[in-house]
């Protein structure tokens, strides 16, 4: 895995601005933080203002109470009223003890006597005399009932006009649930909460907070001592709700703006500090690497490891170089593009123009090209022999493909000078050739490990394809064994068509088993055909044909180079083959290569004859039509015909193409294909030979095997269908009058003929096409729903007898639909008409039934 590259600058600049960020973020909450501390120690400031200014309230709750109950004892001492009527005295003035601050009063003679507010048990049920002894005069004190009331009491003495004592009058203010006097101390200050507490008798007397403020979040509280008339050392709590002010942000945010522009003024002057003083250095020092001595001692480890590493390589290629020159071989090193990079002395003196050139392409001869390609593309074991004429040397090259520095694939070729090597050679096989002892004991080794594979072929090969096989073998050795052979000029498509049929008629196999690639250009040339070209051809064949491979195809073809054949094979284990190949070759003077597919390429530059031969295109826009019957694999005649320019129509049967509908006014050929089916070819071609009356047709036989009787009069494909012979063969065939169909016209019902012969078929097509009759064939009427829903008005004839059920559903269901017979048989149904025919049907009885049916369908149409 590739590692990838990290930016000094970008990771200085990304950790400076994350540094220089937080730095900023931390500032803004400080000052946030402190911006707020103020706020709430104002805030807190301003709390014990308003605790004095509830204490105040308080108090002066307290003082309306007192004024209230001097009003009380003024009338108690000053009014007359008839003793145990003083409360009714009191209660006429019901608007001062209504709205005063006592909740209720007591009243305590000196002679024993008691007069209590009815008001009083509406606080509380205990008995008061307990209580009042805890009463003192002109002071408030607090206490604390058994059922758990809180209550203030002011105890005042009661005077007469001569200023006597008549008694005690108490004022009490009772604390729980005290909505007014909760009311007037949160109001008075406009806080949350207010709570008065008792540390001498640690209750707490008083507790109440706003409705609808939740105090659970932040709130500010003043606790002070409460200075009141109240008998005891009181203490006021006062809670203030605290909320972050919605101005902080506003009040705080030019301080951040002004913080943030400092800092990133900051960023942007720290960054062109650390580019100018450390980065520019740096640059420097990359761009001038032939200085010594580096300015920062920091970097004095790697400008030494520098200098080793490249010590170290200086010395590597001192002895690369002293090697390149001492091993006596041309040594030329290339990157991915053929550019030269290292060119040893010998391989200069071999080609001097190499210092002017730019690529090997430039300087090595063209018959090197394919080769070096082929190493460049990542080719193994690449090898060619080279002759320099002007040295006088012949050098052998070996290719390596290779890794280079920058990951490309790079090129080492190295040339040894075997010229004295071929010389001794040479010299050796003239004087002491091999015997042809040694030379037959290649051949007997190859043919006995044959003999044995075929000895282990299965017990149900058939004799005669194990004949044919073996002659095609004594063929091909009696061709390598010939010295010398005639030598003719043949278009090497004829060849391919001839040596395929001979193998194809000796082995017993479909000329279709393998797939000829051959264009009509490349099959056209002339070429020198001899013996032993003949031979190779024929052992690709058999190669090829005797595959057990998916795809059995020969690819021939011609390049700038000469001609080049792809044969896939299986015969890497069958030596015989590779030994014919190689003493063929060797004769042809070809090459040969192993291709990852298992595939076999030939190379090899044969003559071509400066005469052109005789070349005759199709003429454009013809039209064949391709009876495929029971041929096998019929999509790749189809395919091939396309790619000759026609307009192919395609009908699977013979039935169909008689049958069937076109708007073609004329097939220029017709080819008529054949598996096992030969009856279906013959018939279909003395049909068309007694509809149109003559012998000579453009048709085309195509037999996936030789038929053993062939029509002399049509046109029958010997060998591969390939692209060339089927050009070839429809040049004679179209060269003759094409097939004109004759179609009906659409003013008749339709025909449906069940049953008969091919010939049958012929006569009364031929005779209902005059009439202008569409006509359907069927073998019977097993399928009449397919036909008949198109075509609910039809009138069928029945050629050969059918079921009477069948019959009657079919009326049932197509009640138009008419029936007529040519012949009677027993159990017909009433539905069916009879016109008799004697056989064999003539044109004369054929016209009468057809003139008959034709009067009944007018008449059935006049009535309508």
């Amino acid at each position: 895995m590739a590692r990838v590259s990290i930016s000094l600058r970008r990771r200085l600049r990304k950790r400076v601005l994350a540094s220089i960020g937080v730095a900023f973020l931390v500032i803004a909450l400080m000052i946030l933080y402190f911006i707020e501390a103020l706020n709430q120690s104002a805030a807190e400031k301003g709390l014990v203002l308003k605790h004095r200014v509830v204490e105040q309230a308080f108090n002066g709750y307290l003082a309306r109470a007192e004024d209230e109950m001097k009003f009380i004892g003024q009338d108690l001492s000053l009014r007359d009223y008839t003793s145990g009527h003083e409360l009714d005295l009191l209660f006429s003035h019901h608007e001062v003890l209504l709205f005063g601050g006592l909740d209720f009063f007591y009243i305590e003679w000196k002679n024993g006597l008691h007069s209590m507010d009815p008001r009083a048990r509406l606080f509380t049920k205990v008995n008061f005399q307990p209580l009042l002894r805890e009463g003192l005069i002109n002071r408030w004190t607090s206490i604390m009932t058994k059922d758990g009331t809180i209550l203030l009491m002011y105890k005042k003495k009661l005077l007469s006009s001569e200023q006597e004592n008549i008694g005690f009058l108490y004022g009490f203010i009772s604390l729980n649930d005290n909505l007014t006097l909760a009311h007037e101390l949160l109001e008075s200050a406009q806080v949350s909460a207010v709570q008065i507490y008792d540390k001498v008798n640690d209750r707490v007397l008083l507790e109440e907070h706003k409705a609808g403020v939740d105090l659970s979040g932040s709130i500010l509280r003043s606790r002070l001592p409460l200075v009141s008339p109240v008998q005891s050392e009181l203490q006021l709590d006062i809670i203030q709700k605290h909320a972050f002010s919605s101005t902080l942000l506003t009040n705080a945010l030019p301080l951040i703006v002004a913080v943030g522009f400092v800092l990133l003024c900051f960023y942007f002057f720290l960054t062109r500090l650390v580019k100018t003083l450390l980065f520019h250095p740096l640059e420097a020092i990359a761009y001038r690497p032939e200085e010594d001595l580096l300015t920062f001692s920091e970097l004095q480890p790697f400008k030494l490891q520098s200098n080793q590493y490249k010590a170290f390589i200086k010395a590597k290629e001192r002895r690369f170089t002293l090697l390149a020159e001492s091993i006596h071989s041309a040594i030329i090193f290339c990157n991915e593009v053929a550019e030269v990079e290292l060119i040893n002395t010998e391989a200069k003196r071999i080609f001097p123009d190499s210092d002017r050139a730019r690529t090997l392409f430039d300087f090595m001869p063209i018959s090197c090209h394919q080769s070096i390609q082929e190493a460049l593309k990542g080719g193994l074991g690449v090898h060619f022999d080279l002759t320099i004429n002007n040295l006088g040397r012949i050098y052998q090259w070996q290719a390596y493909s290779f890794q280079n520095e920058s990951t490309y694939r790079g090129l080492l070729l190295v040339g040894q000078n075997v010229t004295q090597e071929t010389s001794l050679t040479w010299q050796l096989e003239q004087l002491q050739p091999l015997s042809s002892v040694v030379q037959k004991k290649v051949d007997t080794d190859a043919i006995l490990n044959e003999l044995t594979y075929l000895s282990m072929l299965p017990s149900h090969t058939n004799t005669t394809h194990l004949q044919g096989w073996i002659a095609l073998l004594v063929s091909v050795l009696d061709e390598i064994s010939t010295v010398e052979s005639d030598v003719s000029y043949l278009p090497i498509g004829d060849v391919f068509c001839q040596e395929s049929a001979r193998v194809m008629v000796a082995m017993g196999v479909e000329a279709n088993r393998v797939q000829l690639d051959c264009s009509v250009k490349a099959g056209a040339r002339v070429v020198a055909v001899d013996a032993s070209f003949r031979g190779l051809v024929r052992v690709l064949f058999m190669m090829v044909m005797s595959n057990d491979m998916a795809e059995r195809r020969l690819t021939v073809r011609f390049d700038d180079s000469g001609l080049e054949m792809i044969a896939m094979n299986d015969m890497a284990f069958r030596p015989l083959f590779c030994w014919m190949v190689n003493m063929l070759l060797a004769h042809l003077g070809g090459q040969q290569k192993t291709l990852q597919n298992n595939a076999l390429q030939l190379n090899l530059i044969i003559e071509e004859s400066e005469s052109k031969g005789e070349f005759k295109p199709l003429a454009p826009n013809q039209v064949v039509a391709w009876v495929s019957n029971d041929y096998s694999n019929a999509e790749a005649v189809k395919e091939a015909l396309e790619r000759l320019g026609l307009q192919v129509e395609e009908y699977i049967s013979t039935d169909s193409f008689f049958t069937q509908s076109s708007a073609v006014k004329k097939f220029d050929a017709v080819l008529i294909g054949c598996d096992s089916d030969v009856d279906a070819q013959s018939d279909m071609t003395q049909a068309l030979k007694l509809k149109y009356n003559r012998d000579q047709l453009p048709i085309v036989w195509l037999n996936s095997t030789l038929p053993v009787k062939a029509d002399p009069h049509v046109f029958t494909l010997m060998g591969c269908s390939f692209d060339y012979s089927l050009h070839q063969i429809l040049v004679k065939a179209c060269a003759l009058e094409g097939v004109v169909p004759t179609y009906s016209n659409g003013q008749y019902e339709s025909w449906v003929m069940v049953g008969g012969s091919r010939v049958t078929k012929a006569i009364w097509y031929t005779e209902l096409e005059n009439y202008g009759i569409t006509t359907q064939w069927l073998v019977d009427l097993s399928n009449y729903y397919v036909v008949l829903s198109y075509h609910p008005d039809a009138v069928v004839v029945l050629l050969v007898p059918q079921p009477e059920t069948l019959l009657l559903s079919i009326q049932a269901a197509f009640p138009k639909v008419r029936f007529f017979s040519v012949q009677r048989w027993p159990e017909m149904p009433d539905n069916v008409a009879l016109f008799e025919m004697a056989l064999p049907y003539s044109g004369d009885q054929i016209r009468l039934f057809t003139q008959d049916v034709m009067h009944n369908n007018a008449n059935i149409r006049s009535n309508e």
